[in-house]
């Protein structure tokens, strides 16, 4: 038996039918996978702009009379 919250009240699982066994598992199984993705998608977002700037410092450098000639 196990006391879960759902829509703001507690219940005990032991009184749920066999589906609704099964809908508190998938939601419970839901939850655990969008938790990890929400991290996985932070770090992501972490390596993201690790890589940007890493590019930004290596971008071959603009020739100064190129770079005028454009702004011409």
């Amino acid at each position: 038996s196990m006391k879960f919250n759902f829509d703001g009240k507690e219940y005990d699982s032991e009184k749920l039918s066999d589906n609704g066994k099964i809908c508190l598992a998938r939601l419970q199984n839901i939850k655990t996978k969008k938790d990890s993705l929400t991290l996985e998608f932070s770090e992501l977002n972490v390596i993201e702009k690790h890589y940007a700037d890493e590019l930004r410092k290596n971008l071959p450098k603009e020739d100064k009379e190129k770079q005028q000639w454009i702004t011409l």
